[in-house]
């Protein structure tokens, strides 16, 4: 498992470009502040000529949906496609802000005194175990997400 919430990777497909534009339309729409249907395309997000940026759509709150980028490449008899996908950088700010005063909070309880030396591990614990938790509800997401994104420009679906 990788520890970085980023991965890249190419997708290779014989079909012209027009072909793989309209299979991703076919899958995305534009996004939208409120959903009241359930019925839409798995995505949301913008697609041109040049890429894409979409995430998947969701009828739940779940701050772990990467976001994902696309370069096409058009070659003689492939197309490539260049996907990107990472956190959403709010995401990953917050939660850098949270580790942040989680630890200077324990380096300054435990210099006064206050918390002695060997019980400090419950409160380096606590953190590791988010992040774990973290990690795994990211890349769950992410695996999907490259599955289908690959089926969708393959035909498959």
């Amino acid at each position: 498992m990788k520890i970085l919430p980023y991965d890249t990777w190419i997708i290779s497909t014989s079909d012209s470009l027009p072909i793989v534009l309209q299979r991703l339309n076919a899958k995305v729409e534009p996004p939208k502040v409120f959903r009241f249907s359930t019925r839409h395309a798995p995505y949301q997000g913008t697609i041109s000529e040049e890429g894409f940026r979409i995430n998947r759509i969701i009828h739940y709150r779940n701050s772990f949906l990467p976001v994902i980028r696309g370069r096409f490449e058009v070659q003689s008899h492939q197309t490539l496609i260049h996907v990107q996908m990472s956190i959403h950088p709010f995401v990953m700010a917050s939660l850098g802000f949270w580790y942040l005063v989680w630890f200077s909070t324990l380096v300054s309880i435990t210099l006064t005194g206050s918390i002695p030396l060997h019980e400090t591990t419950l409160h380096v614990g606590l953190p590791m175990l988010l992040l774990i938790i973290f990690l795994v509800a990211f890349w769950s997401e992410a695996n999907r997400s490259r599955s289908e994104l690959s089926q969708i420009i393959q035909g498959e679906v």
